[in-house]
């Protein structure tokens, strides 16, 4: 979709569409930053399109679950504010600021990690392995080798561990879902994939999206959290990441899938060798 269609927002006759610019970056969605005025206060404003488009089908994303999470975070000035949940997708608060990079410490996004951890926990839970299967009947036959699906079954069928009690996971907390805005604040963005689940995968997925060393990781992330079971914490994250690498890959299959972008294959690729030769 190269121009985006204003009879999107008919729902929402106050709003008037001022202008309207595919941003960059997204993996999972091709969302829009659009200026808004509000016809009755003169007011302007700038709020994120979410979109309901195939590619967040693929993904097994649901805009009305992102919408829930999003309401149920209000208070918590750590998320963006829904405005609208619309039939082909989510208007959301655009948050001015800088995406987290160096300038985001460790402690600092392991204490974003801690401080979701304790928020109140959606009503729809990660089911790791009904999550995989979704990922890989999108994926394209022609992909599907059979080293591919031997290490799928492998993983299907590898029990899963409990390692502690469900709290709210972002599922997705890369310093490209920061925003660090000019008074200080540090606000979470990108919550599509939020549910309730084992907050030691969370942790595990932080860890990998950030390219952080595990035991240093996990050793800040139980101060934060002042837990003395740290050694529990730490066998939780190490067998969680295989799945992590394994999660990744599909999710690389099945944008390889939708986007035919052969550098989706090329990562995709890349994992699922890595997993086969940890297999054999």
């Amino acid at each position: 979709m190269n121009t985006f269609d204003p009879a999107l927002l008919n729902a929402l006759p106050d709003i008037e569409l001022l202008s309207a610019r595919p941003l960059t970056g997204g993996l999972s969605n091709r969302c829009w930053l659009l200026e808004l005025r509000d016809v009755r206060t003169a007011m302007c404003s700038k709020a994120v399109w979410r979109p309901v488009a195939e590619s967040s089908v693929a993904f097994g994303l649901s805009r009305e679950r992102e919408h829930q999470v999003l309401k149920n975070l209000e208070s918590s000035n750590l998320a963006p504010r829904s405005i609208a949940l619309l039939d082909k997708g989510l208007l959301v608060e655009w948050l001015e600021g800088m995406t987290a990079a160096d300038n985001l410490s460790d402690e600092e996004l392991l204490k974003l990690q801690v401080d979701i951890h304790a928020l109140p926990a959606p009503c729809w839970r990660l089911d790791v392995k009904r999550k995989a299967a979704h990922y890989w009947e999108q994926i394209d036959d022609g992909h599907k080798s059979p080293s591919l699906q031997q290490s799928v079954n492998y993983f299907q069928n590898l029990p899963l561990q409990s390692w502690f009690d469900d709290t709210c996971c972002h599922h997705d907390l890369g310093r490209y879902n920061i925003i660090c805005q000019p008074e200080g604040h540090k606000r979470v963005i990108d919550w599509e994939y939020a549910a309730a689940g084992d907050p030691s995968l969370d942790l595990a997925l932080t860890i990998s999206a950030n390219g952080l060393e595990r035991e240093h990781a996990v050793a800040v992330y139980c101060q934060l959290l002042g837990t003395q079971d740290h050694e529990r914490w730490l066998a939780a994250v190490t067998a969680w990441q295989p799945w992590c690498r394994y999660l990744a890959m599909l999710w690389y299959y099945v944008g390889a899938t939708v986007w035919k972008d052969n550098s989706y294959q090329t990562e995709a690729d890349k994992l699922a060798q890595e997993l086969f030769r940890e297999l054999l």
